[in-house]
């Protein structure tokens, strides 16, 4: 029977760590290794909060509270959703390859869900009471809010001038401080502009106040030229602002939407997501019609 011995492999090693060549080659290797593991795990702890924050950025959707307003929010027949508003979300998202979610809500909901942090970003109207709700992150468009009436009618076209008239308009939009302040005008909410369009020659309603933007897509979509109906500006250039909630903000991704909005306006995407191929109308102050 063949004999163990055990003090063989021992006595090998200890050659090996006897050796002044190999002591000091493990030595080095040791200590190298030793560097780069304390590097890394104080690299880690400074920075893993950060490292955090951007994984987290980088691979959520970031979700969109979009007031379902026709035109610039809605579904279509099919339950996708469309609109203006709805293509400049995704027109971000294809920029920036940031993914989105996008719901479309009541006006009042998507206020309330920006508020709370359940949404990230909204599109709305630019107003003093917003800015202090939420975090105005960038102009998207400015239209022009219009005071409309048939156009064989001929009485003034302006607040002052429609004492005890009813104006129709869209439920919960910010409509300038001038409207939410007159109580001289019987103010009727709409849910839809083609509504209010509908009620003028019943004589239902003497104005409709809204955006040329909804104005304008609203008699496309009805079949009716524009000169069905006169205007006279009653807000020019009110904002459309990208809001981000205080409440869970992304102000990474809000700097790129920042950007992405600047090359949309910069290329004149924008006039023609809003206003079609041609772009934006231009109001004709000596008269009361929208050309082009």
């Amino acid at each position: 029977m063949k004999r163990q011995f055990l003090s063989n492999r021992l006595f090998d090693a200890a050659s090996v760590w006897s050796d002044p060549t190999r002591i000091t080659i493990r030595c080095r290797s040791f200590a190298l290794a030793s560097f780069f593991s304390v590097a890394f795990t104080v690299s880690g702890s400074v920075s893993a909060s950060e490292v955090k924050d951007s994984v987290a950025e980088t691979e959520a959707a970031v979700v969109f509270a979009i007031p379902d307003v026709w035109p610039w929010a809605y579904e279509d027949p099919t339950g996708m959703p469309r609109g203006s508003l709805v293509t400049v979300v995704q027109r971000l998202s294809e920029l920036t390859g940031v993914p989105v979610e996008s719901r479309l809500r009541p006006l009042r909901r998507a206020l309330v869900e920006l508020d709370s942090g359940e949404v990230n970003f909204s599109l709305l109207f630019q107003s003093p009471a917003m800015d202090g709700r939420a975090i105005n992150v960038a102009q998207v468009m400015q239209i022009n809010l219009m005071l409309a009436a048939l156009a064989e009618t001929d009485y003034p076209l302006a607040l002052e001038a429609l004492e005890g008239k009813r104006i129709g308009y869209i439920r919960g939009t910010y409509l300038g401080a001038a409207f939410e302040r007159n109580s001289q005008v019987e103010k009727v909410p709409v849910a839809v502009i083609s509504q209010a369009i509908e009620m003028l020659p019943l004589g239902r309603l003497s104005a409709i106040l809204a955006s040329d933007h909804a104005i304008l897509r609203t008699l496309q979509a009805m079949g009716l030229d524009r000169d069905v109906l006169r205007y006279e500006k009653h807000v020019a250039g009110q904002p459309g602002v990208l809001y981000m909630s205080r409440v869970a903000p992304r102000p990474r991704i809000a700097e790129k939407f920042r950007q992405a909005i600047l090359r949309l306006s910069e290329s004149g995407e924008l006039d023609r997501i809003f206003f079609g191929q041609k772009g934006r109308p231009h109001h004709d102050d000596a008269g009361s019609r929208l050309a082009q």
